[in-house]
């Protein structure tokens, strides 16, 4: 009995391990050494012919699975320090190699080589390592299959490169290898892993070349574009002999000195016109095992990091702006917990609430420490841990000190799919704490072609002073995310009446659930126009609680790339009989007109020196609102060290019927109900960004945004029932006219490795009027004589490794 019992259990097993299996069986050898290359760009070393070279590339791009056009050979060595590269990518066109040279971390469009290392060979997270032909250096933690990457993480590690020419021919008739040459050298304790205990380690490993003027790609061990993920398809590294244990200890000390000049116009009552402060800190990186690590900072400054854009929002929703401080960025990756998915945020975890800006200041409240635990054990459980403290600041409102706690739990199964769990609280002065938790699930099948993930959150927090509420929210989805041509998925999510989860996280609102059905069909191979295409079909229906209709949307969108490598898409979609819960701000249900929405969008060939973007975006209601904008952006490379791009946007909206803020309490006193009017807006968005690159390690990067939004309301009107205004006389002038100029001039040089000065000047501008038919070229104008608030920013860093 008891064998038979255990028999459905046995054949369950070996069933889900069939669906599971499947990976990239290609195998390269690490050599031991104990004479490490010396980091020149030259292989002419007698200890690289003792490595076994790695070859036979697979083209990716533009004719997948064909072998690529020009060889690649890879040695790989390493010694108890270290991981040796010795990459030569031959060319027989090495005039025609393209060796830009840019700022780290940001990979333009080159020839280059990539080097991707799992580490701890799970299958999900891996190490870039990539180089530019120019020596440019691109490091990139990479998670979650490689569908989620962390570029602010950056690691010290060494490469050069050689561009070499074919010369006369030798004796024998042959000639000298052409095409570009890279020696790479990576320490070990800048990864994680569990050394083998027999002295065979294997690590997931992947090589990628890029021939930038064939538009090609080529994989060592070549990930399909029908495949689901990406890191799951790594071949293997075999490093033999024993691997060090390595106690990673980073100390990075750094000082700041900063002016601060503040326009009268903008100074809170009672500060100074100039206010010079110095100020230092430090960030702690200490390895307690080869895979765990706590991260430590100390008075943390973040005055290199780029402003965030100026936008107009006249929604009921906060507007989302991604992080941009290192501290809370890299490595971070084990705290996400994603829950209505990346385009709406963060989910549990959205770290810009720690330090958030003070209303009233045009600054973020004090960070004192933080300090975060992260690492993965040999049973595939990864943890993380995070407490970061908040000091008391004066503003408009008081924001009182706060701590910020959450821990993380993550376990591997089986090959590609995971479970976790996460917990958190802030705890303010005075204040009843605020804490939120939940599971999130992603279980893979058949290679990762089909998927069932989702999550379910709660939260418990304060509405008021006393009140206690606590609230849930929760999604599952099911889809077939790769394979050669049809994919689908469908999804069904809610939020309770009370979830928040806003005091850490971040979600656009409460009460409403709903479903989306997603339907593509794609084709990968170049056909007689196009070089791949797809077309997306997709349903959306939503419901709020009361049982109001908040979305019924369908609509389709197409996506392709022709042969001269231009890309171009256009979306189709009409929405219907929706209602809208929030527009009136509490006073009644609004019933939207039914809208039909067209969006366009082109892109050039990235290869040339001169690139363009253009997107067109119109909607129009039953109700007679017009909607346009338009988006265009240029970026120009003049030389292979420079890159200028501008783009431009401009709103038009017409006849839009919404909520009318700041109505006077008199005309409530006699009326009750919601004030709407005819909504005209215009919004006008000029950006400019360059990056000049005078060395790998000197560069001077401009960000600078003028942005004026305006709008105009008429025909005033009460919301007496869904979908029944009746026109008010109310004569209140609710113009506006914002205008802002925004400006991040940092110039930055890494002196050693590790090591880095900042020199940075930032410019804001900003006024409020309702002046809304002024011209726009005067509008414009007008933002560069606002009341200015500028600073300067010195700042040194200085990286010690004991």
């Amino acid at each position: 009995m008891r064998k038979t019992a255990l028999l459905p259990i046995a054949v369950t097993l070996l069933t889900c391990a069939a669906l599971f299996a499947g990976d990239n069986e290609r195998l390269a050898i690490a050599t031991p050494t104990a004479t490490p290359p010396q980091i020149d760009g030259h292989l002419d070393e007698a200890v690289w012919q003792t490595a076994t070279p790695v070859t036979g590339f697979l083209q990716h791009e533009p004719f997948e699975g064909q072998p690529e056009t020009e060889t690649t050979e890879i040695r790989i060595l390493h010694d108890q320090h270290a991981l040796y590269f010795g990459c030569m990518m031959y060319d027989a066109e090495p005039d025609k190699i393209v060796a830009r040279l840019t700022r780290r971390d940001n990979e333009i469009e080159s020839d280059l080589i990539s080097i991707r290392l799992d580490s701890f060979h799970d299958q999900k997270t891996a190490y870039e390592f990539t180089v530019l032909a120019s020596g440019v250096k691109v490091d990139i933690l990479q998670y979650n299959d490689g569908e989620e990457e962390d570029d602010s993480w950056d690691a010290v590690w060494e490469v050069k490169t050689q561009i070499l020419h074919a010369e006369a021919p030798f004796a024998d008739g042959t000639r000298p290898a052409s095409g570009w040459s890279a020696e790479v050298k990576i320490p070990f304790n800048m990864l994680r892993y569990t050394p083998a205990a027999n002295g065979v380690n294997e690590w997931g490993f992947n090589l990628i070349r890029r021939i930038s003027r064939k538009q090609e790609m080529s994989f060592w061990a070549l990930v399909r574009k029908s495949q689901n993920g990406f890191v799951s398809h790594f071949g293997h590294l075999r490093l033999q002999g024993r691997l060090p244990n390595p106690r990673h200890v980073e100390l990075l000390p750094y000082s700041v000195a900063k002016g601060q000049f503040t326009n009268r116009d903008l100074r809170p009552p009672g500060s100074e016109a100039t206010d010079f402060r110095s100020e230092a800190g430090f960030d702690l990186k200490y390895g307690l095992t080869s895979n765990l690590t706590i991260d430590l900072t100390v008075n943390p400054d973040f005055g290199q990091v780029e402003a965030d854009p100026a936008v107009l929002n006249l929604s009921t929703f906060e507007t989302f702006y991604p992080e941009k401080r290192p501290f809370f960025i890299e490595g971070t990756q084990i705290l996400r917990f994603t829950t209505f998915g990346g385009e709406f945020g963060p989910g549990l975890f959205y770290s810009r609430r720690i330090g958030r800006p003070l209303r009233g200041r045009n600054e973020a409240a004090t960070i004192l420490g933080a300090a975060k635990i992260t690492g993965k054990n040999n049973r595939g459980l990864s943890f993380g841990l995070l407490q970061a403290v908040t000091d008391e600041e004066r503003a408009l409102i008081t924001e009182p000190a706060a701590s910020y706690s959450l821990i993380r739990l993550k376990q591997d199964l089986l090959d590609h799919s995971t479970v976790g769990v996460m917990a958190t609280a802030v705890a303010r002065a005075q204040r009843y704490p605020a804490f939120t938790g939940g599971a999130d699930w992603n279980l893979r099948f058949q290679e990762s072609r089909y998927v069932i993930n989702g999550f379910w959150a709660g939260s418990h927090t304060t509405q008021g002073d006393t009140r206690r509420i606590t609230g849930s929210a929760g999604k599952l989805r099911f889809g077939k995310d790769g394979g050669t041509h049809w994919l689908y998925s469908a999804s069904y999510d809610f939020t309770s009446r009370h979830y928040n989860i806003n005091d850490i996280g971040f979600f656009f609102r409460p009460n409403d659930h709903g479903t989306v059905v997603n339907l593509t069909y794609k084709e990968d191979l170049p056909g007689r126009l196009l070089r791949q295409w797809n077309i997306t079909g997709t349903s959306h229906l939503r419901w709020n609680f009361d049982g109001a209709r908040l979305i019924s949307e369908a609509g389709a969108t197409a996506n392709g790339q022709w042969w001269n490598y231009w890309n171009a898409y256009l979306g189709v979609s009409y929405a219907y009989n929706n209602a809208d819960d929030r527009e009136s701000r509490g006073r009644g249900l609004y019933r939207q007109p039914d809208y039909l929405q067209v969006r366009a969008g082109v892109e050039t060939d990235s290869r040339r020196a001169v690139i363009a973007e253009l997107n067109q975006d119109y909607q129009y209601d039953a109700g007679g609102q017009r909607q346009w904008r338009t988006e265009l952006e240029i970026e120009v490379r003049p030389t292979t060290w420079a890159q200028i791009s501008s783009e431009l946007g401009y709103g038009h909206t017409r006849n839009r019927t919404a909520w009318v803020p700041e109505v006077p309490d008199s005309l409530f006193a006699r009326n009750p109900y919601a004030i709407f009017g005819q909504r005209d807006t215009d919004e006008y968005d000029l950006t400019l960004r360059s990056n000049l690159t005078f060395t790998r390690d000197l560069t001077l990067q401009l960000y600078a945004q003028a942005f004026v939004a305006k709008g105009h309301f008429d025909n005033f009107a009460r919301l007496v029932s869904p979908a029944t205004l009746v026109p008010e006389d109310y004569r209140g002038n609710h113009d506006f006219n914002d205008r802002s100029f925004h400006l991040n001039l940092v110039w930055r040089w890494e002196y050693r490795p590790g090591s880095t000065l900042y020199l940075v000047w930032t410019q804001s501008r900003r006024g409020a009027f309702d002046d809304f038919y002024t011209p726009v070229g005067r509008d414009l104008r007008a933002t560069f004589s606002l009341p200015a608030e500028n600073v300067l920013m010195l700042k040194v860093s200085y990286w010690l490794q004991p």
